[in-house]
């Protein structure tokens, strides 16, 4: 997956409609972006920038005053392809599915620099995978919010009566889960360890008819554009342990795996590796045990669930491997019940 700015940004077209929905909670729209700091002028304004962080926090707010527990759900739904800026344009004029994905995959930082997405095709079925950057606050309102509005943005193209295979959410479960189901038209795997929407192989060669090519080409070219203001710095750690995670949840995490989803040979990987003074084994250890202890929390997955997911071919073996890093077996580590975000810390 791509790597992060350090401050993540996103442009005033990524507000649209947050005004209209917030009318009604107490205090207005006004009340509601004065409580994220965030001024209501930049509600459709191509180029007026607020932080990511605000953007996911809006979310919690609007849950919490409009006692609405779906309403990043909800609105995700709402979202129409056409008031989503160039990424919504771009899928809409596409050719294929597959050109108008990869579209929204390389054009979505125009909007949120804070939300990446990545289509995954050696894997069966392909997905798009999605994550946000780290350290954003409360998140599980944006999270429903990014997949329905993900969901959405892919039926643009193919219409409304196309729906995934399935949607895996790392967010934790609703309290009517059935209910999203239901509104995103396939099963809905929650507590997942990635976030990913699942589509059958055969219709990412689906064609589209009518579409504006003219209008394509023009806004792929501003969008390369807009892309090139603000080169990144991405840290190569960032995105080898990113990679590193999602080949893990797919049952991958070899080197060579890695180095196809950076787009880089597996020499030059390790070429890299090794100039920033890293271990690529290490950097996998301590995805792993960081999942694993993610996994932990999760008390309907057993012990040989959670290895096997973690790619041991024996449970006595990643209870070795959990032992020797923190001194206590993953069956005294769920027993101790830590809090999830009191990680247990490696022995010295």
């Amino acid at each position: 997956m791509a790597s992060f700015p350090p401050h993540p940004l996103t442009d005033g077209m990524a507000w649209s409609g947050f005004d209209r929905a917030a009318a009604k909670v107490p205090g207005g729209a006004e009340a509601v972006f004065r409580a994220i700091g965030v001024p209501l002028s930049i509600v459709d304004r191509p180029g007026m920038q607020a932080a990511f962080r605000q953007h996911v926090a809006y979310f919690d707010v609007m849950a919490r005053r409009s006692g609405d527990a779906d309403f990043g759900h909800r609105f995700g739904l709402r979202t129409r392809a056409a008031q989503s800026g160039i990424p919504g344009h771009l899928i809409l004029n596409a050719r294929s599915f597959r050109d108008g994905i990869r579209d929204l995959v390389r054009t979505l930082p125009t909007l949120a620099q804070g939300l990446a997405i990545e289509l995954v095709e050696d894997r069966d079925p392909p997905a798009l995978i999605w994550t946000i950057a780290p350290d954003m606050g409360e998140t599980t309102q944006f999270m429903r919010f990014a997949t329905a509005y993900l969901v959405r943005m892919l039926q643009a193209h193919r219409g409304g009566q196309w729906h995934p295979r399935r949607i895996l959410s790392a967010a934790p479960p609703p309290r009517r889960p059935k209910l999203y189901a239901a509104h995103l038209g396939c099963p809905v795997v929650f507590d997942a360890p990635l976030n990913a929407i699942e589509i059958e192989r055969r219709d990412l060669f689906a064609v589209k008819s009518g579409v504006d090519r003219h209008v394509h080409a023009l806004l792929t070219t501003y969008a390369d554009y807009l892309l090139a203001q603000e080169p990144r710095a991405p840290s190569i750690r960032d995105a080898i342990v990113s990679a590193i995670r999602d080949g893990v949840a797919l049952g991958r995490g070899d080197l060579a795996f890695v180095a196809r989803r950076l787009h880089l040979s597996t020499r030059t990987l390790q070429r890299k590796i090794a100039e920033a003074g890293l271990s690529f084994r290490a950097l996998r250890d301590e995805t792993r045990f960081a999942l694993a202890q993610s996994m932990l929390a999760q008390k309907d997955l057993s012990i040989g669930e959670i290895a096997y997911r973690l790619g041991y071919s024996e449970t006595a073996a990643f209870t070795r491997a959990f032992a020797k890093r923190f001194g206590k077996s993953p069956r005294g580590a769920r027993a101790a019940a830590l809090p999830r975000r009191n990680a247990v810390t490696p022995r010295s």
